[in-house]
C-alpha cells in the first residue's frame, strides 16, 4: 500500500480546490472606492425617470404643464391682451419654468440631495458579489440582495441599480471611476448581467 503517496495526492487535490475556490470568489467580487458627486446623483434620478412607471409619468407631466400654460397665454394674446399683461406674463413664466425642469430637474435635485445627505459622508466603498451589493462609508453601511435591486442601466460613467418597487424609490449608483482596475468595469458588468435585468442600451463607448 502506498498510503503516503495517496495522502500527498489528496493534500494536493485539496490545496488545488481551495486555490480554485479562492480564485472564483475573487473573480466574483468587485470592489469600488469613490467619492460620490452631484453628477452621480443626477445620473440616478435620470435613470429613475426613464425606467420606472412613476418616473416616466413625472418626466412627461412637466412638458404637458408647459404646453397648457403656453396655450392659455396664446389664447389671451389672441383676445387682445399683450405680453406685458400680468396674466400672460405669469403664464409664460410658469410654462417656461415647467419646461426648464425637464432638463434641469435631475441636476437641481441631485445637488440638493448631495449637499444635504451625501457630501459629508466622504469616501464610499461598494462591494459587489454573487449575493448582492454592499455600499458604505465611515458612518453607514447598506446591503442589497439582487431581489431588492432587480434592474440596472449603464451610462458612460456609472452603473445605476433600480429597486423593485414601481416608484424606483431606491437608487444605487456605482461610478466606474471607483474601479481599482479598468478590467473591473467589465467584470462588474458581467456580474450584474448574471443576476439582474439590464434596461436601456449599453453606451457606445463604455468606460
Amino acid at each position: 500500500m502506498n498510503t503516503g503517496g495517496d495522502q500527498d495526492k489528496g493534500a494536493i487535490a485539496e490545496a488545488t480546490e481551495a486555490t480554485e475556490a479562492a480564485e472564483a470568489t475573487e473573480a466574483a467580487e468587485v470592489e469600488l472606492a469613490y467619492r460620490p458627486t452631484a453628477a452621480d446623483m443626477a445620473a440616478g434620478i435620470r435613470a429613475r425617470w426613464r425606467f420606472t412607471p412613476s418616473g416616466r409619468r413625472q418626466r412627461w407631466i412637466m412638458p404637458l404643464v408647459a404646453v397648457l400654460f403656453f396655450l392659455m397665454a396664446a389664447n389671451k394674446l389672441q383676445h387682445g391682451m399683450s405680453l406685458g399683461d400680468r396674466g400672460v406674463y405669469l403664464q409664460l413664466v410658469i410654462g417656461t419654468t415647467a419646461l426648464a425642469m425637464v432638463f434641469l430637474g435631475p441636476r437641481m435635485g441631485a445637488k440638493r440631495v448631495h449637499k444635504a445627505l451625501v457630501e459629508k459622508q466622504g469616501e464610499f466603498r461598494a462591494v459587489v458579489t454573487e449575493a448582492g451589493v454592499t455600499v458604505g462609508s465611515t458612518s453607514f453601511s447598506q446591503s442589497l440582495t439582487w431581489a431588492m435591486a432587480p434592474r440596472y442601466t449603464e451610462t458612460p460613467e456609472a452603473f445605476v441599480l433600480l429597486s423593485a418597487d414601481k416608484y424606483g424609490a431606491g437608487i444605487t449608483v456605482l461610478p466606474k471611476r471607483g474601479a481599482q482596475d479598468p478590467a473591473d468595469v467589465n467584470r462588474l458588468r458581467a456580474l450584474l448581467d448574471r443576476h439582474i435585468e439590464r434596461v436601456g442600451k449599453t453606451p457606445a463607448r463604455p468606460v
